[in-house]
């Protein structure tokens, strides 16, 4: 089950912003997709956190949990409930799997003329190369549903990528809580994916989002200076969470590592 990291280490770190929690009770924050053109929404993610404790369903077209990440323990966990499978993923299966990915792309380039070798090198290289990732306050601010929230811009390589509506952390349900929780976790994701071609975008937005002191509730995807796609925050519930929520599922079994085995 691939990890769809950019977005969601993105989210992860979000509230490295930060703030000092005292409750303990959980929090669930509810994202939609939107529509652009039409404005139309439709369930795609559930956030839940406690006690430092993050996990994040992944919704189907019907609703329905398809793909749950748990982030605890030093490791992010990933759970695929169709086939009622998981995997661990912490910095020394990284490791192993970055390794094992080496060792295929060497002896497929063993194989090849010198000069599709020479080429596919250089290729490799600069895919390696850090993104130039930039951070800016457009000077906007924005209403969506029941939050006020402050517009940010990334751009990539000078190139508007994404915007992030932030709203204060302190104007969330639980905001405290949820702000830890993900503050952990972003430390963790930043531990697991050191070394790989991640870690280095991953420190950036750390350093960036300590800034912002919020959440954000709108994430816009943009293309050609225009907004392609939306996700939204539609609700923020502050309620104790039972114990088996971040825990993986009776029942699951553990999936074998094809990316390593191969």
């Amino acid at each position: 089950m691939p990890l769809r990291s950019a977005t969601l280490i993105a989210t992860i770190v979000f509230a490295t912003f930060v703030v000092t929690a005292a409750v303990r009770a959980g929090v669930v924050v509810h994202v939609a997709d939107q529509s652009v053109p039409t404005g139309a929404q439709s369930p795609r993610e559930v956030y839940y956190a406690q006690d430092g404790l993050l996990r994040i369903d992944k919704l189907d077209d019907e609703g329905h949990v398809a793909e749950i990440t748990l982030i605890r323990d030093g490791a992010l966990w990933q759970i695929d409930v169709p086939k009622r499978t998981y995997r661990k993923l912490d910095k020394a299966a990284m490791q192993v799997r970055k390794g094992a990915m080496n060792d295929k792309m060497q002896a497929m380039l063993a194989q090849m003329p010198p000069e599709r070798r020479a080429l596919l090198e250089q290729r490799m290289k600069s895919m390696q190369q850090p993104a130039d990732l930039t951070w800016s306050d457009v000077g906007r601010s924005e209403t969506s549903g029941s939050y006020s929230c402050h517009v940010w811009e990334l751009r990539r390589n000078d190139k508007p990528t994404q915007e992030y509506c932030v709203t204060p952390a302190a104007s969330l349900p639980g905001g405290d809580e949820l702000a830890t929780s993900l503050r952990q976790a972003g430390a963790v994701a930043t531990e697991v994916f050191s070394g790989t071609g991640a870690s280095q975008a991953v420190a950036q937005r750390l350093a960036v989002f300590t800034k912002m002191n919020g959440f954000p509730v709108v994430t816009r995807d943009m293309a050609g200076g225009k907004a392609s796609h939306e996700r939204r925050v539609t609700s923020v519930e502050h309620t104790p969470l039972a114990a088996d929520k971040f825990a993986i599922p009776a029942g699951f079994t553990t999936a074998p590592d094809t990316a390593a085995a191969q």
